[in-house]
């Protein structure tokens, strides 16, 4: 199991301790993955808490930058890492698996009821299943499973 703390927030409003739950972190985890079926929530995001912080040292302008998170419904959302990359930057990735893809993203992942939303390709939609394995082996490595792409998301 991970030694890093961890924090989640939904909807991008608060944030909490990822707290152990009677069976496993890792099923706290799934459970707040499967809880962006629900019709008000539709984003999660995991950020690290290093350097020894903890929730008490963090606040809105101090939240972790660096992540992992997801955004959309149970069938269809995006899954999205924050990063530092080997030359000391930070980036976005959007994840996919492996495939083809048109010249510009065209599968629109909604959230927050609708009033936002992003453009993927096809191989870059997961369901809550799978974006629950991607989060549990997060939380275990602070990386994604290497079967996964990533496609670096241009911050304008």
């Amino acid at each position: 199991m991970s030694d890093t703390s961890f924090i989640y927030q939904v909807n991008g409003s608060g944030f909490a301790n990822l707290i152990r739950t009677p069976s496993s972190y890792e099923a706290n985890i799934r459970r707040l993955v499967f809880l962006l079926r629900e019709p008000d929530r539709s984003t999660l995001s995991l950020m690290p808490l290093t350097d020894g912080r903890t929730i008490h040292d963090v606040t809105f302008d101090t939240l972790p930058t660096t992540f992992l998170q997801a955004a959309g419904t149970a069938t269809a959302m995006t899954v999205e890492l924050r990063r530092v990359d080997e030359d000391g930057e930070e980036r976005l990735y959007t994840l996919g698996h492996a495939g083809s893809r048109a010249e510009t993203p065209d599968v629109r992942i909604e959230f927050f009821g609708g009033t936002r939303s992003t453009l993927v390709y096809p191989p870059e939609v997961f369901d809550v299943e799978e974006a629950g394995d991607i989060f549990v082996h997060y939380f275990h490595t602070l990386t994604v499973p290497e079967q996964y792409t990533l496609r670096e998301f241009a911050l304008a």
